[in-house]
């Protein structure tokens, strides 16, 4: 099942260190602006099968605007993990929320 969460969810999760922020971006991008605290896992990288599926902490995908999380998130579906959540609208939406991103 894909949960999608707005940016404000997202970032209580963060805070609280209930969840995990992965950025499937490439490099390039998550090097120009990122969400601070995230973690780079390009899409062409990401392999379902061997990606952690931690009891305790949540993992959180993202993208610019959403797409490359929910085909990230599908990848992980079909290698047998249940739940996978992503951020809605991706790291445009958390701009447009008015929270804080690291520009380069």
């Amino acid at each position: 099942m894909l949960i999608e969460l707005t940016a404000e969810e997202v970032q209580a999760q963060l805070k609280s260190g209930e969840a995990i922020l992965v950025d499937v971006r490439e490099p390039a991008e998550y090097e120009d602006e990122r969400i601070p605290g995230a973690f780079l896992m390009p899409l062409g990288l990401l392999h379902g099968d061997q990606f952690p599926a931690p009891s305790n902490t949540r993992i959180i995908l993202m993208c610019h605007l959403g797409g490359r999380s929910a085909q990230a998130a599908d990848m992980l579906m079909q290698s047998g993990h249940k739940t996978v959540h992503h951020l809605g609208g991706g790291i445009e939406a958390w701009k447009a929320a008015g929270l804080k991103t690291q520009v380069y």
